[in-house]
């Protein structure tokens, strides 16, 4: 459906020593042209982190396929979080793409910074330090948001918080190649695993290239 064909490259590794990955992370088409892409990271790591993220995802995911708005269905989150009051909570990456359109707009709830590359002498850093949802109500309890563009070969780098390091920028910016994939690998394979680590590249396709 639409005019473009997403993309995406997915790497990810757990931190050393544990048996379970506390990330996680889908993609899938929802109504109309719509595509989702969503990345959580559970508080701490190791099995009870990835019941939570696994939990998070899934609950999210539920919401979307119905037909939910974005912004409605992590305010529904936000509420499950507080009500259940465990303090166990996960951070929220949600990027809604117009496949139509190559429009999209990305949710940002507690994750670690984003990027989006649109060349090598261009990479847009998104996202600031902040709590996830299941802390508050209004006023700073409310996600970020970001209007982009990925219909001219940008690629859009979503990363967890063990995946992310003073060198990520360089990294995406001297990248010469195309492929999500690649990416998302080197990524992974530069950073040290002392946290979970998982990196998601989305790109978008003219479907007429694809056919």
């Amino acid at each position: 459906k639409g005019a473009y064909f997403p993309v995406v490259g997915v790497s990810t590794a757990r931190k050393r020593g544990n048996l379970a990955n506390g990330d996680r992370g889908v993609c899938f088409a929802g109504p109309n042209t719509d595509y989702y892409v969503l990345l959580c990271d559970g508080m701490g790591s190791g099995r009870e982190a990835a019941a939570l993220s696994s939990e998070t995802v899934h609950f999210l995911k539920k919401l979307l396929y119905s037909g939910m708005q974005p912004e409605d269905a992590l305010e529904v989150l936000n509420g499950a979080f507080l009500l259940r009051g465990t303090g166990c909570l996960a951070t929220v990456d949600l990027l809604c793409e117009d496949l139509e359109r190559g429009e999209a707009e990305l949710f940002k709830w507690g994750g670690a910074p984003s990027y989006l590359r649109q060349n090598e002498a261009a990479v847009k850093k998104m996202g600031t330090a902040a709590l996830p949802p299941g802390v508050g109500v209004g006023g700073d309890h409310t996600p970020e948001r970001y209007k982009l563009s990925l219909s001219h070969g940008e690629m859009l780098i979503l990363l967890s918080d063990g995946a992310g390091g003073e060198e990520t920028e360089g990294a995406i910016a001297g990248f010469t190649g195309d492929s999500p994939r690649e990416l998302a690998a080197l990524l992974i394979a530069g950073a040290s695993a002392m946290d979970d680590m998982t990196a998601v590249v989305l790109s978008l396709r003219p479907l007429s290239s694809c056919a």
